[in-house]
């Protein structure tokens, strides 16, 4: 991911996969216009395990 807004535009439709590992909070848009038709978000977070 980046905060180059040129940059991402170039990636658009150009992920079959996309593995978010993050675990702050944060939009998954950039993720989603990365992706391709029929590509797949995998969210990994683990913040919600070390919660008390």
């Amino acid at each position: 991911m980046s905060t180059d807004e040129k940059a991402m535009a170039r990636q658009k439709g150009r992920f079959d996969l996309f593995l978010d590992t993050s675990g702050a909070r944060h939009s998954v848009e950039p993720c989603m216009t990365a992706l391709a038709m029929d590509g797949t978000l995998c969210r990994i977070d683990m913040a919600a395990a070390r919660q008390p």
